[in-house]
């Protein structure tokens, strides 16, 4: 009798903590891989790379106008790196183009000639995406493809690294 009661709660504890998860870490997958790469422009903007895993750990290349040049790695908390995928899932991240502003112009507003390249790319639970968007394009798409961008840096706090 013990032995059953004992199991029934270890049970009822173990749905309780799976339940009590969080939604974003459980959208967090192995094959989580996020890289985000950023180009030059005419006003010196920093031109890096980031390339970040499932288990948190994150690579920055620093190549110009940046505070730190060269690789670092680093690292990320499981949970921020899980509400990052969730936060670029619910904006939209993988219904995107994958080109703004260098090929397809046909969503940009207008064009601006001084902006850097972007690339971010972000694969997870067997979905992948990568989309290139030139910040020359702007208007009110390009704006939310350059929020998602600025979400990664965030996330991870490239500001230590580029300013």
């Amino acid at each position: 009798m013990k032995t059953a009661v004992a199991t029934a709660l270890l049970a009822w504890t173990l749905q309780h903590d799976l339940a009590a998860q969080p939604k974003a870490e459980a959208d967090l997958a192995d094959d989580t891989l996020i890289t985000l790469q950023r180009f030059a422009c005419e006003d010196r903007c920093a031109v890096y790379r980031l390339v970040i895993f499932a288990d948190g750990t994150v690579f920055y290349e620093g190549q110009h106008f940046v505070r730190r040049t060269g690789l670092i790695k680093g690292g990320m908390a499981k949970e921020p790196l899980a509400k990052m995928i969730s936060d670029l899932d619910a904006g939209g991240f993988f219904q995107l183009d994958n080109d703004y502003g260098l090929r397809n112009t046909k969503q940009c507003d207008s064009l601006d000639s001084g902006g850097p390249l972007a690339i971010l790319s972000v694969s997870n639970q067997g979905r992948s995406k990568t989309v290139v968007h030139h910040h020359r394009c702007t208007g009110t798409v390009s704006g939310r493809v350059a929020a998602l961008e600025d979400l990664v840096d965030r996330a991870v706090g490239t500001g230590k690294w580029i300013k």
